[in-house]
């Protein structure tokens, strides 16, 4: 009976459901706008936004670094850079008004990230299942620590979302998109080489490759220019950075592996990288399981860790789930009408 109630009313109900839950999503953010989140990654970028703005090479303050210990260095590609430059150049010069603007632009493609979800699952029929990963994705706390910190990560995965979801059939837009995100935070390189691999053949996969990269070297050019050994120097840190800055430093079994700085703490990861690689390579899996586990290895074996990194699994995670369920759907059909 419930079913059928469900089923005569689903779409009201995930209507209104949908609608309740973007109202609170919102509410629950809106205390974040107060928090100034000092001391985080959004006000050094910021800082290195203003140095930008000012004429200053914000890569450059690593030459008097020792490779080793983390002084809030500009470590990603440049556009998260540009992008606090430009925000500041247009009038809003004060920490404050930066950071009024950056949380508006990011709850933008927080709530994306979302609504893409919800009509991922709902495309394919399955509107309750929608609502509870649109919930999930909402109201999980790593999404909500990531706000209230205002880090850049919703724009980053939305245009990785997009990337992949393009990646097949429109290769030209998913290589710049993933290209984007790449320029934003380059985690997406993690799973990257299985992506080129599985494109057919090697001239297939150099063809994407250039795609990818074209936005990150345009953006890149002007850097490399001002001062080519600071801005290798500073994409090379957190290759190379003390391991002892992670969530679980006090466990002696962690530190064991991971504790140190160098290449020696990132033995053990590239280790389950290549064996990752070549798995996916080997099984073709899926590309939303491909991201998905390729963060859940970056979290599990990247000596530094931090708490915005789990959001970085949940949407490809998600999403994951709604082919499985469609391909279940679908496999359902095929024996009901075998034994019909």
């Amino acid at each position: 009976m419930l079913m059928a109630f469900l089923e005569r009313h689903g779409r009201i109900i995930s209507l209104s459901g949908l609608t309740l839950i973007l109202i609170l999503a919102i509410y629950v953010r809106l205390p974040a706008f107060y928090f100034e989140a000092k001391g985080f990654d959004t006000y050094f970028v910021w800082l290195d936004g203003k140095r930008i703005a000012e004429g200053e090479n914000p890569y450059a303050r690593i030459l008097s670094g020792d490779m080793i210990h983390n002084d809030k260095y500009a470590t990603r590609l440049p556009l998260v850079y540009l992008m606090a430059a430009l925000i500041i150049r247009t009038g809003s010069g004060d920490y404050e008004s930066f950071l009024s603007i950056w949380r508006i632009f990011i709850l933008f493609f927080d709530l994306a990230v979302g609504l893409y979800i919800f009509q991922k699952a709902a495309g394919k029929g399955s509107l309750l299942l929608g609502l509870f990963l649109i919930f999930t994705w909402f109201f999980a706390r790593w999404g909500l620590y990531t706000w209230e910190i205002a880090n850049s990560e919703p724009f980053m995965l939305f245009m990785l979302i997009l990337a992949l979801e393009y990646w097949d059939e429109k290769p030209v837009l998913a290589g710049i998109l993933f290209g984007v995100s790449l320029s934003m935070k380059h985690i997406g390189v993690l799973f990257l080489p299985v992506m080129l691999a599985a494109s057919g053949n090697w001239k297939e996969a150099a063809r994407r490759l250039g795609y990818v990269a074209i936005f990150p070297l345009v953006i890149s050019i002007p850097f490399f220019i001002w001062g080519p050994y600071a801005y290798i120097k500073s994409l090379l840190f957190s290759g190379v950075r003390d391991g002892n800055s992670h969530l679980l430093s006090d466990s002696k079994s962690i530190m064991l592996l991971f504790g140190s700085y160098g290449i020696k703490s990132r033995i053990i990861p590239m280790l389950a990288f290549i064996i990752f690689w070549a798995a996916a390579l080997k099984e073709k899996w899926n590309k939303w399981l491909l991201a998905c586990l390729a963060f859940y290895l970056f979290i599990s074996f990247n000596p530094v860790l931090f708490t915005q990194y789990f959001v970085w699994m949940l949407p490809f995670l998600l999403i994951y789930l709604i082919e499985r369920g469609d391909e279940g759907n679908k496999n359902v059909s095929k024996t009901s009408h075998t034994a019909a």
